[in-house]
């Protein structure tokens, strides 16, 4: 009797502590489960339409990733992802400059290879050459729009540094309201900014594009998340390439979830999508002096003394890693 009470006993308490254990696994899986991710966007706009698609067509979800993509400022944004309170942030530009100042940050990806902006300007101005000695609207100092306007006045043989002045105007409707109150005489803006300044009587002067290649958007993470959780990197990695593939092979779905999620009319929409889409990367790889000339041209806007590689920026394995799995090449 004393042998079957104890066998009794050992064996209710090893189906307890297996059940105990059970339960620890159970609970831990829907702890990481229930998880949410965020993931930091400027606008829910054409420019950051990737995480938008990645949202509204079930992507991360299908890597078993519940995500939400929020609306943040891009100095706000960078602040957040360096201390863990956003584990994303698609706004390559803050980024890049965060990690030249010293923040532990990097680029798994390029979402969008090149500039999708647009320099609107008053009716009097025939060529870019004559806005030497005027105003130009951008968004703020240091910002990707800075970059890209001062690289588009060297471009154009002026000295970005004397020639013109930069009106620091926040938003692409705050830089056309600039522009309609005769504030400055040219905007660098993105669609549909470009549409709502030329039906305001305003000009399309050039697109940035055409100029030369400048990656503008890509996925930012932190050094620590990049190293000690790569699976989860790996999976938003896979959802976005599916996302840039679905806008680029699904224009009408694109533009339905651009309507949607943007809150604007389909016919603007549609007009953003045409003007952009050819802009996104299907393959998420640059070449390295493309990403050499990202780092160097944000050195120099920044004034940053700071010597970094690509390496040190740019991290692309995991990219690369989702393509070889896909059967693809990563050329």
């Amino acid at each position: 009797m004393i042998v079957a009470n104890r066998y009794k006993m050992q064996f209710g308490m090893k189906l307890l502590l297996y059940l105990i254990t059970v339960l620890t696994v159970v609970a831990s899986y829907d702890q990481a489960a229930a998880k949410t991710i965020y993931v930091a966007v400027s606008n829910p706009d054409m420019s950051f339409l990737s995480g938008g698609v990645a949202k509204y067509q079930g992507y991360f979800k299908d890597e078993g990733l519940d995500v939400e993509v929020l609306q943040m400022n891009a100095n706000v944004s960078v602040a957040a992802l360096a201390a863990g309170n956003v584990d994303y942030n698609l706004i390559l530009q803050s980024v890049v400059t965060a990690n030249l100042r010293g923040l532990p940050l990097k680029i798994a990806g390029i979402l969008i290879e090149r500039p999708n902006h647009v320099v609107v300007a008053h009716p009097s101005i025939q060529k870019f050459s004559d806005l030497k000695g005027k105003k130009i609207a951008i968004s703020s100092f240091g910002s990707l729009v800075d970059i890209l306007a001062r690289l588009t006045v060297s471009h154009f043989n002026l000295d970005p540094r004397s020639d013109v002045q930069y009106v620091a105007a926040g938003s692409s409707s705050a830089r056309v309201a600039q522009l309609q109150a005769g504030v400055v005489q040219a905007a660098f803006v993105t669609p549909p900014g470009n549409l709502r300044a030329e039906a305001e009587g305003f000009k399309s002067l050039l697109r940035v594009r055409d100029l030369f290649p400048f990656p503008v958007n890509g996925i930012g993470v932190t050094e620590q998340k990049l190293r000690n959780n790569r699976d989860e990197v790996k999976k938003i990695v896979r959802a976005l390439l599916r996302a840039n593939r679905y806008i680029i092979n699904n224009p009408k779905g694109a533009i339905k979830i651009l309507s949607d999620w943007g809150r604007t009319k389909p016919e603007v929409a549609e007009d953003a999508y045409n003007d952009n889409a050819k802009n996104y990367s299907r393959n998420f790889l640059v070449s390295r002096s493309t990403l050499e000339n990202v780092i160097e041209s944000t050195r120099w806007n920044v004034e940053s003394k700071r010597n970094v590689g690509v390496d040190e920026i740019f991290d692309f394995t995991l990219v690369r890693e989702v393509l070889k799995e896909m059967g693809e090449s990563p050329s």
